[in-house]
């Protein structure tokens, strides 16, 4: 049999190869994953002609090559980034794999389980109800693909009242494709702040599927941040699936700064009455890069609030997309739901498609939504520059000013406050911006 033509037909290559092995897992892991592999089957990959998906190319993936990149010990660089200054439980997984040799998770608090989402599922096969596809993901094909093909991921519970007062910080090293599932769940009144790295292989071209569950309990409050800084090369592709009990915080944010196409898609459920999400975000693209950032909030129940935030700066002939949908349920009462994306265009080569929609059955709610794209203040660009200010240095402090809505909305939590925080993110905004400077002062 000679080499598959498209990637779609390597994934359902790889998905009959599964089949077999499938023989040997607990009932409820073989049950969750062939129905995962019959909707792919079914399916297919989206094309551009689906809603979802029309302004997200996906034949970058035929170019994608099926193993990985060689790597050594010295390749492999899990302190970088805006978070790796902090004080933190540290858990390392190299292309999906856990590596414990590189993880730092002495002196663990009880109540905190932290692992191998592998022996997790091995160990307590109930588990994969949590991993069930989201009834708000309707067929999401990368998510029927990633539960198909599951190979390890990260596995976070902590126990009702738990509350840590180090950060949780999980570095995903990639050079090679791989599918990673995630399964992070609060109990009751426990608080925790997560930390997500992602990077790769200098220069290497790879595909990373990822998911993450996420389960809180009543007045549970996670703070969950990510920097996106995978290789130029990659194509990085992350599934959300949170639900919130009554009374719980979700907290959000998510920064763009790597991978030549990515897609961050969220779907949260407001499953209890007083619960407060927050999914807020900034990418910032260069080149040919494309970001595509897609979000589904579902207000099931009343007196729940939401809100998000994105900006997006977009250089040279790259190309963002935000696609945001709240819907607010009949019994949702005094729903509290606001949404606003915002894109600058740093050169008239580069592309924003914004579709914000609102789908309200409920009477007595506060709902908001709003997308604008513009270019730099000119008066403002005009200003800076008349006091001396270079015209790349000017045109920095603009962008940089216009980021840093989106990163003041980083609220922290009890084990890491928002202030540091929102420094280590806005550095990391700070340096992307002066290698722009750089670039154009060549």
């Amino acid at each position: 049999m000679g080499k598959p033509a498209t990637f779609e037909q390597a994934m359902r290559a790889q998905i009959e190869m599964q089949k077999a092995a499938l023989e040997s897992a607990a009932p409820r892991v073989r049950a969750l994953r062939l129905e995962a592999m019959a909707r792919f089957e079914s399916s297919g990959l989206p094309a551009r002609k689906d809603e979802a998906w029309r302004w997200t190319d996906l034949r970058a993936l035929d170019a994608m090559p099926p193993g990985s990149a060689p790597l050594t010990g010295a390749d492999i660089d899990t302190l970088k980034g805006p978070f790796a200054g902090f004080d933190a439980f540290r858990l390392v997984l190299v292309n999906g794999e856990l590596r414990e040799d590189l993880s730092s998770l002495a002196g663990l608090p009880g109540g905190l389980h932290i692992g191998s989402l592998r022996s997790a599922l091995k160990n307590e096969p109930e588990l994969a109800e949590f991993l069930r596809q989201s009834p708000a993901g309707g067929s999401a094909p990368f998510l029927a693909l990633n539960t198909a093909l599951l190979n390890d991921g990260a596995f976070i519970r902590l126990e009702d009242n738990v509350r840590l007062q180090k950060p949780l910080h999980v570095v995903f090293f990639n050079s090679g494709a791989n599918h990673v599932r995630n399964l992070i769940m609060l109990g009751a009144d426990a608080r925790a702040v997560l930390l997500e790295s992602h990077y790769g292989a200098h220069d290497a071209d790879y595909f990373v599927n990822q998911a993450s569950d996420v389960a809180l309990g009543s007045g549970a409050r996670l703070a969950h941040y990510r920097d996106q800084a995978e290789s130029a090369g990659a194509l990085h592709f992350h599934f959300l699936h949170a639900r919130l009990a009554a009374g719980s915080n979700y907290d959000g944010f998510t920064l763009t700064r790597g991978a030549r196409l990515s897609r961050n898609e969220s779907h949260v459920e407001i499953e209890g009455q007083g619960a407060d999400c927050a999914l807020n975000g900034a990418y910032m693209l260069s080149g040919a890069q494309v970001s595509d950032t897609t979000s589904v909030i579902d207000h099931a129940q009343a007196d729940a609030k939401s809100s998000q935030v994105f900006r997006g700066v977009l250089d040279g002939g790259s190309r963002g997309v935000f696609q945001g949908r709240i819907h607010v349920r009949r019994i949702a009462q005094r729903t509290d739901a606001r949404q606003q994306i915002k894109a600058l265009l740093l050169s008239p080569h580069a592309e924003q498609n914004s579709k914000p929609e609102l789908e309200i059955l409920a009477d007595d709610v506060q709902c908001a939504h709003g997308a604008s794209i513009g270019q730099l203040d000119a008066a403002a660009l005009f200003y800076l520059r008349s006091r001396g200010i270079p015209f790349s240095t000017a045109r920095a402090m603009l962008t940089g000013a216009f980021l840093s809505d989106a990163v003041a909305q980083i609220r922290g939590g009890e084990a890491l406050g928002a202030e540091p925080l929102q420094q280590a993110i806005g550095e990391a905004v700070e340096e992307w911006l002066l290698r722009r400077m750089d670039a154009e002062n060549d």
